[in-house]
């Protein structure tokens, strides 16, 4: 997450956006996948070197060549050069709305009284926390409505039909849920960076690694690849109720209804305790089967199908036949 996190993110010139295994904005950025490589070695040594090697384990050829995976692959490209070409010359920094909400509440409300004023330093640790946190829950919503609104479902079904889960599967989306989900994301960071703006007019700033947020940055190194993958990792019980661990946004993807409908999150587990829909994902592994049922899909497996029959099937879900 960038501190000028724009609506749709600063996409830059289209060969910085396939450049993804370099630019830590990006899920592949090379030193996240290091991690959760580094993650998924611990689990290997402690639970599994002893049935197979680590290469096997880390690249069983069932899953790195299974369809879905491969349709993964497609579709990334594919999103890539959209994203580079279409939606960069519409994006628009979060900044531009946070200074505006602040000048609101400037006129409106005047400035802060003396009294309230903090240290740069505090303000930075306040606001790093925050911006972490309503990111966060901007895209547990836009998620949670991804489950609730069937138009939104529909669009939404691209993602949960995958069969099996690789890092590269965060790229299942379809490109209209893409930009709902930023912008959900960008809503949120807006509403408070406009708020702290206001109230500390001149010493709003973050905490960053290589330019990128440091709690958004920290999060993917220990492991978010690992959300979508085969490898299971779970937290204690006392630890999966404040963050969700990849285990339990594995959980999430399966076919299993009663776990399906829960985990709507991305790293805080918060958002689900208090709409009470956090699942915990218990102290053994579980096998979990993945996809969406014959009479749930909405697509085929190529390109042109993800992108074409779950739009068509939303409209048909809003426009009365």
């Amino acid at each position: 997450m960038e501190l000028d996190l724009p609506l749709f993110q600063s996409f830059g010139s289209l060969a910085e956006r396939l450049a993804v295994f370099v630019n830590p904005v990006k899920r592949l950025y090379l030193p996240f996948l290091l991690g959760a490589v580094a993650l998924a070695s611990a689990v290997w040594f402690f639970r599994y070197r002893r049935r197979w090697s680590l290469v096997r384990y880390l690249f069983p050829r069932r899953i790195w060549l299974h369809p879905s995976t491969l349709l993964d692959v497609r579709l990334m490209l594919f999103r890539t050069v959209l994203e580079g070409l279409l939606i960069a010359p519409f994006a628009i920094p979060v900044t531009t709305g946070a200074v505006g909400l602040a000048r609101l509440g400037w006129h409106h409300l005047g400035l802060v009284p003396d009294w309230f004023t903090l240290p740069r330093a505090a303000v930075t640790v306040l606001f790093s926390v925050a911006a972490f946190c309503a990111e966060d829950f901007g895209r547990y919503f836009i998620h949670l409505l991804a489950h609730r609104v069937p138009a939104l479902w529909e669009l939404h079904k691209v993602h949960h039909s995958a069969e099996v889960l690789t890092p590269l599967t965060v790229y299942r989306t379809h490109p209209i849920e893409s930009v709902v989900m930023r912008a959900g994301a960008a809503g949120s960071l807006t509403l408070v960076a406009g708020l702290f703006i206001w109230l500390f007019p001149g010493r709003v700033g973050a905490w960053q690694i290589g330019g990128v947020y440091a709690l958004s940055f920290i999060w993917n190194v220990l492991g978010s690849n690992l959300r979508h993958s085969h490898v299971w990792l779970s937290y204690p019980p006392w630890l999966e109720r404040f963050l969700l661990s990849p285990a339990q946004h594995q959980l999430h993807h399966s076919t299993d209804p009663g776990l399906h409908h829960g985990n709507y999150g991305s790293a805080l587990a918060i958002w689900d305790r208090l709409a009470g829909s956090l699942k915990l994902s218990g102290r053994r592994r579980r096998h979990l089967e993945f996809g969406l049922p014959p009479d749930a899909q909405n697509h085929r497996r190529t390109v042109r199908s993800v992108l074409w029959h779950p739009l068509v099937a939303a409209l048909r879900r809003v426009v009365p036949q």
